[in-house]
């Protein structure tokens, strides 16, 4: 009897380390700036003048998003600066494997423009139900909010947003019409 229990525990552990071990790593890739707060920060060389990523940035945004006009309040050409306001919906997974809505996550998108180089910053996650709550407590493992799936989630949608960025800010491909 003592023999199949240890065959049972010996056998289930390393699904539990695993879960573990997932579930850390999940949390540890996070950034965070000095006050705590989640915190996506990366500036970007590319090669033309403020106005022009200004402008690749406008026409990356209006093939991103729905509706480009009400997801952008600052669009400002003079200084060099985009704010985007949207959402993003978390999924939870059942232990039957389907995946059910588990709300919006709201963020704010900063982009800044100079000559050769711009700097985006994703801040503000927060969940919007009855209340809305800051992404940052799913950081938290003794907060009964802490989520490492959901921290996992926003992560991956926070890298996709900015590589999506970086690759509509990039310069549209010029083709040389043949001479013939």
């Amino acid at each position: 009897m003592k023999k199949n229990i240890l065959l049972i525990i010996g056998f289930l552990a390393p699904f539990f380390i695993q879960a573990q071990i997932d579930a850390a790593s999940a949390t540890s890739d996070i950034p965070l700036d000095e006050e705590g707060h989640i915190r996506y920060k990366e500036v970007v060389k590319e090669p033309a003048g403020q106005k022009e990523l200004f402008k690749r940035c406008v026409k990356w945004i209006n093939k991103e998003y729905k509706s480009p006009s009400s997801v952008t309040p600052t669009r400002d050409m003079v200084n060099g600066k985009i704010v985007i306001r949207h959402t993003f919906r978390l999924k939870n997974t059942l232990e039957s494997g389907t995946a059910v809505d588990a709300g919006d996550v709201m963020y704010e998108m900063t982009i800044r423009f100079k000559d050769n180089r711009y700097r985006v910053e994703m801040t503000n996650f927060i969940l919007k139900k009855t209340s809305r709550t800051h992404a940052e407590r799913w950081l938290d493992k003794s907060d009964s909010m802490y989520n490492p799936e959901y921290i996992k989630q926003l992560d991956e949608f926070a890298r996709k947003q900015i590589a999506s960025l970086k690759e509509g800010m990039k310069p549209a491909k010029v083709y040389k019409e043949e001479d013939w």
